[in-house]
């Protein structure tokens, strides 16, 4: 396997998948690939047995979809580790830091940052930084055809906008702009939430809303020329080609 598009990893972060854990995987990866066109792929598996499958939208961003039985999302920002500590120790965060160098496993493809209980939105949102050796990819746990950035479609449905909500919304916007996104007006929309705040940065929009810390719902625009909304099985809202 090639691994995914690292290019400029310390330029800023962007959206590069969401987490989903629900009970019903299977039934919202189907969904969500129907709605957009695009083919469900698996993901990561061990022992023989398939844990996550998911959508690969144009440009990148992905669903990584788990079976579990509480739902859950997650939202996971693509960056250098290096560079989030740093913002860690200026912003006062609390993370926790998993290197793939630490885990003794040649053939693991990636660090992470987590950011800990108790920080609002931030809690829902983790930094991933691939490793830059194709060697790394080599577990068949790992080398699987939703996570080579060959996977995703020059052309077609995209991943536009993630909505998240924030109990602390000044917090998480301070947030937000610290990890480069910046504020770019009100979105307004026909489909819940209805309105929120816009952050721009790397690829995929963000939008602020008040409610429930998390992710609530993403947008795909696949330009079918029909806006619609479609709640996932045990997942958040998608929302198809709605123009804000």
């Amino acid at each position: 396997m090639t691994s995914p598009d690292i290019a400029s990893p310390s330029a800023g972060f962007k959206v590069d998948h969401i987490v989903i854990r629900t009970p019903a995987r299977d039934a919202l990866v189907a969904e969500a690939a129907a709605g957009a066109g695009l083919p469900a792929l698996d993901g990561f598996a061990e022992g023989g047995e398939l844990h996550s499958r998911g959508v690969r939208f144009a440009g990148g961003p992905f669903l990584d979809v788990f079976t579990a039985e509480t739902p859950s999302v997650a939202l996971i920002l693509r960056g250098a580790i290096e560079a989030v500590e740093r913002l860690a120790a200026a912003k006062g965060w609390a993370t926790r830091v998993l290197r793939r160098e630490d885990t003794g496993v040649t053939a693991y493809p990636w660090s992470m940052v987590l950011f800990r209980r108790g920080q609002g939105l931030l809690t829902h949102v983790s930094v991933i930084d691939y490793a830059p050796d194709p060697a790394a990819w080599a577990s068949p746990s790992f080398d699987r055809p939703l996570y080579p950035i060959q996977s995703a479609p020059e052309t077609g449905a995209r991943l536009a906008r993630v909505w998240l909500g924030a109990g602390d919304a000044a917090r998480a916007a301070r947030d937000l702009e610290a990890l480069g996104y910046g504020p770019a007006g009100v979105a307004r929309s026909a489909f819940w939430p209805h309105d929120g705040r816009r952050f721009k940065g790397l690829g995929t929009e963000l939008v602020l809303f008040e409610g429930a810390d998390g992710v609530s719902r993403f947008d795909v625009m696949a330009a079918t020329g029909h806006a619609r909304a479609t709640p996932l099985a045990g997942g958040p809202l998608m929302v198809m080609d709605e123009t804000l």
